[in-house]
């Protein structure tokens, strides 16, 4: 099961990089619609990165404690 939390956090850390790099090539071009949906696109690989690092975060916050009977 950890190996699945690890591989999300490093899909979303992958994911907002390669967005990050995208943008910054795309940032200084002329503007029009077309323009504009290229150089945008990459803040979907971004969001999806960050949706993958929130809920990495989430499920841990959320985790429920293994079932132990109570003391009598």
């Amino acid at each position: 099961m950890a190996g699945i939390r690890r591989g999300t956090l490093v899909l979303g850390i992958v994911l907002i990089t390669i967005g990050v790099i995208f943008s910054l090539e795309n940032w200084y071009e002329r503007f029009s619609v077309w323009t504009l949906i290229g150089r945008y696109w990459p803040l979907i690989l971004i969001l999806v990165g960050l949706n993958k690092l929130y809920g990495y975060f989430a499920w841990q916050e959320t985790t429920p404690l293994p079932n132990v009977p109570p003391k009598e």
